[in-house]
Order: C-alpha cells, then sequence, then structure tokens
C-alpha cells in the first residue's frame, strides 16, 4: 500500500528495495493517482501501480 497523494517512479523502487518484489502497489490516497512515471516504474519492475477501482478488477480475476 502506497499512501503518498502522487506516487513518484522514485517512491515505487523505493518500495520494492524496502520490501522486496511485489506483484501490486496499491496507492490508497484517494484524492491522488500514481503519475504515468510510477506506472511505467512498477512495469519495469514486473508489478502493478493501481488505485481501487483498478485493484478490485485484478482481484475479481485472480482464480485461488
Amino acid at each position: 500500500m502506497i499512501m503518498e497523494y502522487e506516487p513518484t517512479a522514485d517512491a515505487i523502487r523505493t518500495f520494492w528495495d524496502e520490501f522486496g518484489p511485489i506483484d501490486v502497489a496499491w496507492n490508497i490516497n484517494p484524492n491522488g493517482s500514481p503519475t504515468q512515471q510510477a506506472i511505467a516504474a512498477g512495469n519495469a519492475l514486473g508489478c502493478e501501480v493501481v488505485k481501487w477501482e483498478e485493484l478490485k478488477q485484478l482481484m475479481q480475476t485472480v482464480k485461488i
């Protein structure tokens, strides 16, 4: 969970470095959105950077 208003590429890379590989970085701040650079950095690392609506869609497609 990323709480920043508008996560940047650096925020995504820092989170990855601090907590290890992740599949999804969820921007939980309801007022902002991830920057395009943050989304691109996530893609380069192999994770998706999403808001709540996108996370809900991802969760609906996961089959356990």
